[in-house]
């Protein structure tokens, strides 16, 4: 029980870090290999050294006895790690808004039958953020999957002995890959907390309750600075160009009448830079009295029709043609027609 709370309090302060300060290490552990067609070898993984165990035939009764002795005589808090040669795992890169590194692991889930062969159920998958292109507002990963149906029968024989894994290990062009897997039912508990334990993993918690709210109030400030200074360049563009034209002499009167008239084009401009959100951007603009049409690229073209509604400057957003998806840089290419408000 104590080394089952300490893994869930790392984990939980692991989550307060942003994503590029998190990593995996590879720690204590009992390795399952399975590189060998039919053979399947055990070997203890301590201080980053590994020994043999065993090596026996996977389908031969007194091999997987030896294996049931060896998994039985592992120690305390040894995870079981089922390691797989390079060709049971299929790799590839993914382009994603940089918004999405907030639940990576929840969007990933919903885009896997679109980025593979397989529904989410179907494979147990991984990924590496390879590169944060903050200019371009897109992240770069490295997506790592193993076909559940591949591995059954190798996970279900090491569960019946008594050595369920608990992540798949597998080698790649660009390193070496750990994956979690995902079992239901509670841990079972390895034994009562003494007393000094019990104050230490209190004294723990307690910090954690102090900590955490700072550490989250500071990498969310953080973020809300960075997209302001994002958006900061094109809204003084905006305002600039206005004052220039609302300052102009002779004829102010006028202009300011057809522009009440048939709409500022500045101000609109300016309303649907702020709208939009920064995963999506325009490739064309045009307002003929205050109709207007706007076509660009953006991570959810649906979204956007939402987020026009919503604001009281817009009216009546509607797509003018069918949504489609750039192959390029896997984003919706959208047509919008809508009305600036009176």
């Amino acid at each position: 029980m104590f080394g089952g709370f300490f893994e869930w309090w790392g984990t939980q302060l692991l989550s307060l870090l942003p994503a590029r300060l998190r990593g995996s290490t590879a720690g204590p552990a009992l390795i399952a290999d399975a590189g060998t067609p039919d053979f399947v070898a055990l070997l203890r993984r301590r201080g980053g050294a590994e020994q043999r165990l065993a090596r026996v035939p996977a389908d031969d009764a007194s091999g997987t006895a030896k294996l049931r002795a060896a998994l039985a005589g592992r120690r305390r808090g040894e995870k079981v790690v089922l390691r797989l040669p390079a060709d049971r795992a299929l790799e590839r890169s993914v382009t994603l808004p940089i918004a999405a590194e907030r639940d990576l692991e929840r969007v990933l889930g919903y885009e896997m039958e679109r980025l593979t062969p397989f529904t989410p159920d179907e494979v147990f998958w991984g990924y590496a953020v390879q590169e944060r292109d903050r200019a371009r507002a897109r992240l770069v990963l490295r997506l790592t999957v193993v076909p559940r149906a591949s591995i059954a029968r190798l996970i279900d024989m090491l569960a019946s002995l008594g050595g369920r894994p608990d992540m798949l290990e597998t080698a790649s062009p660009h390193g070496s890959r750990l994956i979690k897997l995902t079992h239901a039912g509670p841990r079972v508990a390895d034994g009562l907390l003494s007393g000094r334990n019990l104050a230490v993993a209190a004294g723990a918690l307690l910090l954690l309750v102090l900590v955490s709210p700072f550490l989250r109030q500071s990498l969310t400030l953080a973020e809300l600075q960075d997209r302001l200074s994002a958006m900061a360049p094109r809204l003084s563009k905006a305002e600039a160009l206005r004052g220039r034209i609302t300052g102009a002499g002779a004829g102010g009167d006028a202009v300011a009448a057809e522009t009440r008239r048939l709409g500022d084009t500045l101000a609109a401009l300016a309303a649907v830079t702020e709208i939009l959100p920064d995963d999506s951007y325009l490739t064309e603009f045009t307002m003929r009295e205050r109709h207007l049409t706007l076509s660009g690229l953006g991570a959810s073209a649906p979204r956007l029709i939402s987020l026009l509604s919503a604001d009281p400057r817009i009216r009546n957003p509607a797509f003018t043609a069918p949504v489609t998806r750039s192959e390029t840089n896997h984003l919706d290419v959208f047509s919008i027609r809508a009305e600036l408000a009176q």
